[in-house]
């Protein structure tokens, strides 16, 4: 199994508050952003870890070359500032094709029992799920569950949804591959305009089954804004 993550983005919203190179380097309980994730993601059974930098963000990419990790770390790098980051999943191709993957991104900070609940699921397809609507702000990616409690649907745009996809998936070598082909057939030349919950949204079939891990608390912090920073701030560091 693989491990992606995706920390190519600009950070442009946060950066209207603060001076930060790339958000993923944002501190909570004395360790970044980006740490916590690599932490966890060590006790995930994983053989490589990817991640999906841009070459200008030099503190970060120092911060990972440099990282202590029992697991082989690889840079892909993504300087396509205007491409949405379903190209940075496509740009590890090569790395993830029929493998299984656990994808997040670099910027959550997630309560660790909702990662253990997640890690110790067998299931081989799962999202991790916040059931809570009013944890909702409007940006959040959306799922929608079918008859048999399976997640049939998962985009930004659903009009009747069971929960929020908080950022942590995995998928098998079969779905990942459904996901790249996807991928393949909607870029123009190397530019994606899409997202990648459209990859995943467009690759459920009905044969699928897709989990959803239903999270134990609503401690989990997507950060895109100084406004969201403060509150992990205040719920971690300021006790």
């Amino acid at each position: 199994m693989i491990a992606l993550i995706y920390a190519a983005g600009s950070s442009l919203r946060i950066k209207k508050s603060i001076n930060i190179e790339h958000k993923s380097l944002l501190k909570v309980k004395k360790k970044r952003l980006i740490e916590h994730q690599l932490t966890w993601i060590q006790k995930a059974g994983v053989k490589k870890i990817i991640i999906i930098v841009n070459k200008n963000h030099e503190k970060l990419i120092s911060l990972l070359k440099n990282f202590n990790s029992k697991i082989p770390i690889k840079l892909i790098y993504n300087n396509d500032t205007k491409s949405q980051n379903m190209k940075s999943f496509y740009l590890a191709k090569k790395d993830i094709a029929k493998k299984d993957v656990i994808f997040t991104t670099s910027d959550l900070y997630c309560d660790l029992k909702n990662i253990k609940k997640f890690l110790n699921s067998k299931k081989s397809n799962k999202i991790l799920v916040d059931l809570n609507k009013k944890n909702y702000t409007g940006d959040e990616v959306l799922v929608q569950f079918s008859e048999k409690n399976l997640i049939k649907r998962c985009s930004k745009k659903i009009e009747h949804f069971d929960g929020m996809a908080i950022g942590v998936y995995k998928f098998s070598a079969y779905f990942i591959n459904k996901m790249l082909e996807y991928a393949e057939n909607n870029n123009e030349k190397g530019y994606f305009d899409k997202s990648l919950y459209y990859a995943i949204d467009n690759s459920i079939y009905n044969t699928d089954s897709i989990f959803p891990i239903k999270t134990v608390n609503n401690l989990w912090y997507d950060i895109d804004t100084f406004k969201e920073y403060i509150l992990l701030k205040k719920q971690y560091d300021e006790k």
